[in-house]
């Protein structure tokens, strides 16, 4: 039972308990009602900013490579990350909270880098699954109570960014008492790609920070696009883009659009997430058995119909619109499931580079596709309204499923 108990969990998974909450709780719904007054633009511009900081975990990870800076990086990253939260509200501005949201981008990309290091400089191979599984489930928890917590405090944002600030100041009390450096190993280590286990809008989350695009994958690029994850990458861009453009945007879209509270749609977003959490390991066995890539473009094509409801739904008045839109959204937040396992799976089995590699491009993509898709629903919204929202993102993964059934199908 000792050995159960040590094998999957370590003291300082409370911080990243803490720091889920916030990252992928707290933030996506506070922030874009904080500067909803600016429009929809707005919220695009800083969302798209707050995601940029993780294209450095490259840069993070070398640090901690040569330097041994993993408990610097930690401190640091949650002083920065509670500090800007605190300001956030103060400075309205547009650009000094674009500048705040870049340096709070920073913060978590420093603090998500090292989480997955913690793990494997430190602990024996074989219990590197368990160990990052459970580390991504703790996670996941963060995000369900973050959503929760955000609920109560979309009523009262000023009071709620300075009691998010109080979560990452207890977040970085726990790290000063748990986080230390590991001795530097004899070789490099490297984890094996894992599956996301929490609702994928998160920024720069751990699982995105810990592969991270390579030297070696980027000389080798040309080759990688003229194969089946190469085709892949292509179309993942758009799928991600598609759903980003949703998330980005989620409070605000659903209180203009449906008339649903923020709290309201937080508590449904967090009880669609915890439903998630339980979906991983049955996905993981469909995608064993069906096939990764079928897995893949089914998920892609549930998300589709649902964004394609969401769309039809705008176009009623009934009092059963709110209701029924929120229950769409559990899909789309329960469709994640399969589709990152069986994305994370395709991308190592189809690579020609390495699993580490092509998870770095993967990751990559990803971290390219928040980007673009805030800047992109933010701009669709602002120019066509917020019902053009869901159908973007429908659109956009329609593109995707396209490449992935003609053109991946073709590669093989």
């Amino acid at each position: 039972m000792k050995h159960l108990r040590t094998a999957w969990f370590s003291p300082w998974y409370v911080v990243y308990v803490l720091f889920g909450a916030i990252t992928v709780g707290i933030l996506p719904i506070l922030v874009p009602l904080s500067v909803s007054s600016g429009g929809a633009g707005s919220i695009g511009i800083i969302m798209a900013v707050l995601n940029l900081g993780g294209l450095l975990a490259g840069a993070f990870g070398f640090l901690c490579d040569r330097y041994r800076f993993h408990r610097a990086l930690v401190l640091s990253g949650l002083g920065i990350v509670a500090g800007t939260i605190a300001l956030f509200p103060v400075l309205t501005g547009m650009l000094p909270r674009i500048g705040l949201a870049l340096l709070m981008s920073i913060g978590i990309a420093a603090v998500s880098t090292v989480a997955n290091l913690l793990i494997v400089e430190v602990y024996p191979r074989e219990e590197w699954d368990d160990r990052i599984g459970w580390l991504q489930t703790f996670y996941g928890l963060g995000q369900v109570a973050g959503l929760l917590l955000a609920g109560l405090f979309s009523s009262k944002i000023f009071t709620g960014f300075f009691l998010t600030s109080g979560v990452g100041a207890a977040a970085l009390a726990a790290a000063i008492f748990t986080v230390r450096t590991p001795a530097k190993p004899v070789a490099p280590v490297h984890a094996k790609p894992s599956v996301i286990r929490h609702g994928e809008w998160g920024i720069n989350g751990p699982d995105r920070s810990h592969h991270h695009l390579s030297v070696y994958a980027l000389k080798n690029i040309k080759l990688v696009f003229s194969t089946p994850l190469g085709i892949f990458l292509i179309g993942w861009l758009f799928v991600y883009t598609g759903a980003a453009g949703i998330f980005s945007l989620y409070p605000v879209l659903y209180q203009h659009l449906f008339n649903v509270s923020p709290a309201l749609s937080s508590a449904g977003f967090a009880v669609a997430a915890a439903a998630g959490l339980f979906l991983y390991a049955p996905a993981g066995r469909l995608s064993d058995r069906a096939g990764a890539v079928r897995v893949l473009n089914a998920s892609v094509l549930i998300r589709i119909v649902a964004f394609l409801c969401l769309w039809f739904l705008t176009f009623t008045t009934a009092r059963y619109a709110g209701a029924a839109s929120l229950i769409v959204f559990g899909v789309i937040v329960l469709a994640w499931s399969p589709l990152s396992v069986s994305s994370a799976a395709f991308t190592a089995a189809a690579s020609t580079l390495g699993e580490g590699e092509a998870m770095g491009l993967y990751n990559t993509a990803s971290s390219a596709a928040s980007i673009i898709g805030s800047l992109a629903g933010g701009m669709i919204a602002e120019a066509a309204g917020y019902r053009a929202v869901p159908l973007l993102a429908a659109g956009l993964l329609g593109i995707g499923l396209l490449i992935n059934l003609r053109l991946l199908h073709s590669s093989k």
